[in-house]
């Protein structure tokens, strides 16, 4: 049976094997790519999500917990956001709120530099 992955959505993830200093083992991963394209490629554009959750979280991170349907309280990494294979998702552990998704989008603007405020600098 096919996987229905919605954005928004946390999924456990299988991120093995890790390259160098990579994001990797087993571990939440915030969906981020648009709907169609689950329907359409074999990919997901995730934001994986570590526990290890720093003293001042910057504004390129951010939290989610229990709420969301996590285990424990984690921070989504946007800076490793990464396209994945489908077949690397293991099932589906929660959804974020249209706001922490928001929340999520603001980091990705943040570490791409999607508004170009810093182009060749």
């Amino acid at each position: 049976m096919a996987k229905i992955i919605k954005r928004g959505e946390l999924w456990l993830v299988n991120l093995e094997p890790g390259f160098g200093r990579e994001i990797h083992k087993k571990r939440p991963a915030l969906v981020v790519s648009r709907n169609s394209i689950h329907l359409d490629t074999t990919h997901v554009i995730i934001v994986p999500a570590s526990t290890q959750v720093p003293n001042t979280v910057g504004i390129e991170m951010v939290l989610v917990n229990k709420k969301e349907g996590l285990q424990q309280q984690s921070v989504l990494l946007p800076v490793f956001i990464r396209s994945i294979d489908q077949e690397r998702l293991i099932k589906k552990v929660g959804t974020v709120t249209k706001t922490k998704l928001q929340e999520v989008e603001d980091a990705i603007n943040i570490v791409l530099d999607l508004t170009g405020e810093n182009y060749l600098q």
